[in-house]
């Protein structure tokens, strides 16, 4: 069957025409012992969503199985082929934060393309990566061990679903237990003192920001807040997929503290939160929360993200709340997703956190 007019792209052997329903359709051309090939590799509406890139890894591989006279149903991808399109579904699907792939693309660098890349995916076996997980814990706890293999079975898992693997290799391996669960290391004094010395703090952006962590955002979230995502009319605010680890559009009614710090602000365009510096997002907020410790006469051990463990152990303990209230507030996800829960979640949040901010205002 003749193929319609191909767009060259900058892949070499890489073309494509355009199909309605299928979008643009790859076509890999390429010569092995003097016989020219010509095979439709990909489209972009396939499970892989395949583009330029995805196709001429497929041609590649293609070009060795039909070398070495394999069947290309039984592909055998090297690790590094195998990630890029890993990487390239995760970033078309949209189904991954622009800083969880950040985090994926760190991970991959610094502890699996010096042992893994250059090996056959089907040459991998549950012994080798507990020799990487093992290598591993001697230098990282076990939680973080336990992270960094469940990156790596993500991958393989990927590989299952696209019928290049059979069995998972990171599955199954074997860590030292460890107790997840920290305790909060302020008692109900020094909470209280933490709390109000935030609230009042003489620092009117970083009293601004840490008052919005107050209400359970998470760091990242806050610091990447736009005006666009702010309702001061309505009291509202938007925390975007994009940067939740929900994964969907999550809305609050921000406090009266939190309304109080935002309208006064001058410049409602862009960023909430920009360096006094340079004018773009703020990346280290560390020496602002120092000094708040500081201020606040707390020379406990204590991180920034722990004030989100605040605002649950003050539910838990002092409110007596549900985990389904809990997690409305710290906007957490649930097994009650409807749209209609949507809103009356929104509601339940917005209750909760008043009362945990009138008791620690106490």
């Amino acid at each position: 069957m003749a193929l319609p007019s191909l767009t060259k792209t900058r892949y070499t052997g890489i073309s494509y025409y355009r199909d309605s329903v299928k979008g643009k359709v790859f076509v890999a051309t390429f010569t092995i012992n003097k016989k020219k090939y010509r095979k439709i590799i990909g489209h972009e509406n396939d499970e892989l969503k395949t583009n330029e890139k995805i196709a001429f890894i497929k041609k590649e591989q293609l070009k060795e199985d039909i070398k070495n006279g394999k069947n290309i149903k039984n592909k055998e991808l090297l690790f590094i082929d195998l990630y890029t399109l890993y990487l390239d579904h995760i970033i078309s699907s949209k189904s991954c934060s622009s800083k969880t792939i950040k985090n994926k693309q760190s991970t991959f660098n610094a502890h699996f393309k010096n042992n893994l890349s250059n090996i056959k995916i089907n040459s991998i076996s549950n012994l080798d990566i507990q020799k990487i997980a093992n290598n591993l814990l001697k230098n990282k706890a076990p939680k973080t061990v336990q992270n960094i293999i469940s990156d790596l079975a993500a991958i393989f898992e990927f590989a299952i679903k696209h019928k290049f693997l059979n069995e998972n290799p990171a599955k199954n391996i074997d860590l030292p237990k460890f107790d997840n669960e920290k305790i909060f290391p302020l008692n109900e004094e020094e909470s209280k003192r933490l709390f109000n010395t935030i609230i009042n703090y003489e620092e009117p952006l970083y009293r601004a920001i840490f008052t919005f962590l107050l209400e359970g955002r998470r760091k990242d979230e806050v610091l990447s807040i736009t005006w666009d995502m702010i309702d001061l009319e309505r009291k509202i605010y938007t925390i975007k997929y994009e940067d939740n680890k929900a994964k969907k559009n999550m809305f609050y009614e921000m406090t009266d503290e939190l309304y109080s710090n935002l309208i006064t602000f001058k410049d409602q365009k862009g960023l909430v939160f920009k360096s006094p510096v340079t004018n773009k997002k703020i990346q280290n907020i560390r020496y602002a929360w120092n000094r708040i410790l500081k201020a606040a006469k707390i020379d406990k051990k204590i991180t920034i993200h722990e004030l989100r463990h605040l605002l649950g152990y003050t539910l838990k303990n002092y409110g007596n709340k549900s985990d389904e209230i809990i997690a409305a507030v710290l906007g957490q996800k649930t097994t009650r997703s409807t749209k209609r829960y949507a809103k009356v979640r929104q509601k339940v949040a917005a209750s909760g956190l008043k009362e945990a901010f009138s008791y620690l205002k106490q």
